[in-house]
């Protein structure tokens, strides 16, 4: 049996309605807002990249300058280094070390584990949060969790007018 509604308690219902209504118009206007100032940055991004575009020439530019340079002073090290380190240019120096560098072989993982190396291998684990939410209650008691229930509140939007827009 429905039970009846005191007109105090509509109007009160009617107001929290009202203001729930006001609230939900306010976020559909400040979403359309941000739609519409997002499409205009992404336009004024694309003007500033392009103006720039440059940049990216320039970059491979010094990239393949970069490479080119350190060909040259491989295949002439001798000449250029004469047994130093460091020799002075003009516009800047060059620079030759030597470093023993770990071979990066395969195989080597499975090696460690045969010799039982575990300090030389990473182990990262973490918890699969979307696998335990398909698993039932009594095997999430086994490892410490439980399902809760969760009261969760949401809307819908509906289309507004775009020509009167009055936020907030």
């Amino acid at each position: 049996m429905a039970r009846k509604v005191k007109s105090k308690e509509k109007r009160a219902n009617s107001e929290i309605l009202a203001h729930a209504d006001m609230k939900m118009l306010r976020i559909l206007e400040a979403e359309e807002l941000i739609a519409s100032d997002t499409k205009a940055m992404l336009i004024e991004i694309e003007v500033v990249k392009q103006k720039w575009d440059r940049i990216g020439y320039w970059t491979r530019i010094v990239e393949g300058l970069n490479k080119d340079l350190v060909a040259l002073m491989k295949k002439n090290s001798e000449a250029i280094f004469e047994g130093e380190e460091r020799v002075e240019l003009g516009h800047g120096s060059l620079l030759f070390t030597i470093e023993e560098r770990v071979v990066k072989a395969r195989g080597v993982l499975e090696k460690l584990k045969e010799q039982k190396f575990t300090g030389a291998i990473k182990v990262v684990e973490s918890v699969d949060w979307d696998a335990l939410e398909k698993w039932p209650v009594e095997r999430l008691v086994l490892v410490g969790t439980k399902r809760k229930r969760e009261e969760i509140f949401s809307w819908e939007l509906k289309a507004k007018d775009k020509g009167n827009l009055h936020l907030i």
